[in-house]
Order: C-alpha cells, then structure tokens, then sequence
C-alpha cells in the first residue's frame, strides 16, 4: 500500500455563476459610471471570487489567513555560498514572525490578515538535492498530508480565502530545479541572483540546480518523484495545502517562487487545481514567470517583490477586495443561490422575456 496520499477529483469554481457574474457587470446601468470593460482585471477577478464562492454577489473577503511555510534545505548547508544570507536566516526570519517584528505581520495586520506560521524543518534540514534525496518517500507522505490536515481546517474554520508565503535559505536554489524540471527548462534559463549571490556563487548555484534536475531527468513527470528527490518538506506541505484546498473549494492566493514551485506539482497531483488559485506578485528570479505561465496564473503586481513570505500576497489582496466590492455594487439585492442560476441566466439571454 502507497504511503502517498491521492487527491479526490477537482471540481471547478461555479461556471453559472462565472457567467452570470460577467453578465450582470456588464449590465450595469450607466449611471454607475463604469462601462463595460473599463476595470480591466477587476471584472474577471470578482467573476471568479463569485464563482468560488458559488454565489451572486460574492461575500465580502473578512475571513482571510496569510500561513507562510518555513523549512531548511540542506543544499545551502552543503554548498553555503548558493545564498548570501547568513546560516541562521530562515531561524531568525521565523523569529521576527512570531514576535511581531517582521515587516509583513504590520502589513498583514493593517489588511485585517490572520497570519500562521508553519515549520516544516522536522528537526533536520532536506537532504542536499544535488547528491542525494531531498527526503523519504514516507517522509513525502507524511508532509503532504500535513499540507491536506491544514487545507482541511482552513476550510472547516470557514476561511474565505488563503494566501500562501514561503521562507527558507537556499529555497529559490530547490524551487528553480523543480520549476526546470517540471517545465523542462535547462538550468542556466531558470537559475537566479537569488539573496544577492555574486558570479562566483552563480555558478556553484547553476551546478547544484543542474545536477539536481539531472537526478529527476526520467521523472519530471511524476510530482512525488520530482519533491521526494529534489523538492523539501516545505514545498511538500505548500502542495498539500494548494491541492487539497482545491479539493475543499477554497480559493488561494500564492505568492513566491516556492510557493509557485509546489503550485506545479499539485496541479499535477490535483489536475484542475490551479482554476482554485491567482498569483499576487510577480518577482525577479527567472523561473517564476514560466512557472507561472504553465498555471495558466497572470500575476496581479509586478514590482519585482523577492522577499517571498506572502508579502507580495498580502499587497495584491486589496485588487481581490475591490473586485468583490466592484462586482457587488451592482449586484441583484437577493443573492443569487447556485440553484437559481438556470433562472436567471435564462432572464438575461432574454429567453423567458415576455412582450408588455
């Protein structure tokens, strides 16, 4: 018997309620001073937070957490030079989180954000993914399932909408292999500056990337194999998390490079995951825009935003919040209930229309 967990099937957002979302915004009378069209994103973004939601208008986003997943890589430990940060970064930035010092708990605080933090060191670093396993396939096992326990309570608390932040030194060095492999990248396309390497340590970094995507050359396929070998257990517990929220309708706003990376392979293992997400920053590490291209996600800032940590999450939330206040403004006074939607899709196309 698998000691990996297996995803039941996804279903989509509420397609009926998309396309009554998008009817109803373009219907607006004039007086709203707001023609069809003219808000760009915002349209599509309240369509789609409606649509998860499976209703017309969409609930106001309050019930929203910010859980950032930490972890330690053992490729940093083994090759020190891939990251400029000291040894102690990813203990300390844990730190500063839980006391209220880092600079996004003030943001995430003024945003009305629940903030948790999950470390998924388990008490030792990954392995060392050039030359060995990042970990067990019964350690997999374990740290998506610890992914799906905390999806599972998000969803059962009745949290409206995750964002997902990472943390951890030397994790873009473990993102970029999974992105190159998974999207079949060759290393030198896909590796950054990282915290601020120079050329020396660029290349130490472009060989570990290589020699990891090497390990997985049969396999980038295969999501468990690409995360057992390659991956760590933060980007297996971002997976779990990305995937089975799909799974419990929970929408999901991702931000960072290991955040993007463990994106890719829950849609692998969780097919039709990615329509439960949207990406909120853009950064500057090469392998962040195909990953996120593969997904199928634009995301809603480029500022080139490379602290990970949610941070970028945090910023983009007030698009999401006045796309549903956009959408709502002009939104029937009786919400629209998943099972009224034939109705009045049937109204607006004119079908039922009666002559006076």
């Amino acid at each position: 018997m698998s000691v990996l967990p297996e995803f039941p099937p996804v279903l989509p957002p509420d397609e009926d309620v998309l396309e009554h979302a998008l009817s109803a915004r373009n219907a607006l009378p004039p007086e709203y001073g707001v023609p069809p069209r003219s808000l760009g994103r915002l349209e599509s973004l309240g369509a789609w937070m409606s649509a998860c939601q499976g209703q017309l208008p969409p609930r106001q986003l309050h019930e929203v957490r910010l859980i950032v997943v930490a972890g330690e890589h053992g490729i940093a430990q083994r090759q020190p030079e891939i990251s400029a940060l000291p040894s102690s970064f990813t203990a300390d930035a844990m730190s500063a989180i839980i006391d209220g010092r880092a600079p996004l708990i003030s943001a995430a605080s003024a945003a009305g954000i629940f903030v948790s933090l999950v470390d998924a060191t388990s008490a030792r670093p990954s392995g060392s993914i050039d030359v060995e396993d990042a970990m067990s396939e019964a350690e997999l096992g374990e740290h998506l399932r610890h992914g799906m326990a905390i999806a599972d309570t998000e969803a059962d608390k009745g949290t409206q909408l995750l964002l997902l932040g990472d943390l951890g030194r030397g994790l873009t060095t473990v993102a970029a292999a999974v992105i190159g492999s998974i999207c079949g990248i060759e290393p030198v396309k896909v590796v950054g500056w990282g915290s601020g390497i120079g050329d020396s340590a660029w290349r130490v970094k472009t060989g570990a990337i290589r020699d990891a995507m090497y390990r997985v050359r049969d396999d980038r396929a295969d999501a468990h194999r690409v995360l057992q070998r390659i991956g760590s257990p933060d980007l297996a517990v971002l997976t779990g998390i990305l995937a089975q929220s799909a799974v419990r309708r929970t929408p999901v706003l991702i931000d960072g490079l290991g955040v993007a990376a463990a994106a890719l392979c829950a849609q692998i293992l969780a097919p039709g995951a990615a329509a439960w997400w949207v990406a909120g920053s853009l950064g500057e590490e090469p392998a962040h825009l195909p990953a996120l291209k593969a997904l199928h996600l634009e995301p809603l800032l480029s500022v080139g935003i490379g602290t990970g940590q949610g941070l970028g999450a945090i910023l983009a939330l007030p698009l999401l919040r006045q796309a549903v206040d956009t959408l709502s403004a002009g939104a029937p006074d009786d919400p629209l209930a998943p099972e009224s939607v034939g109705e009045v899709k049937e109204a607006v196309s004119g079908d039922s229309a009666t002559d006076n």
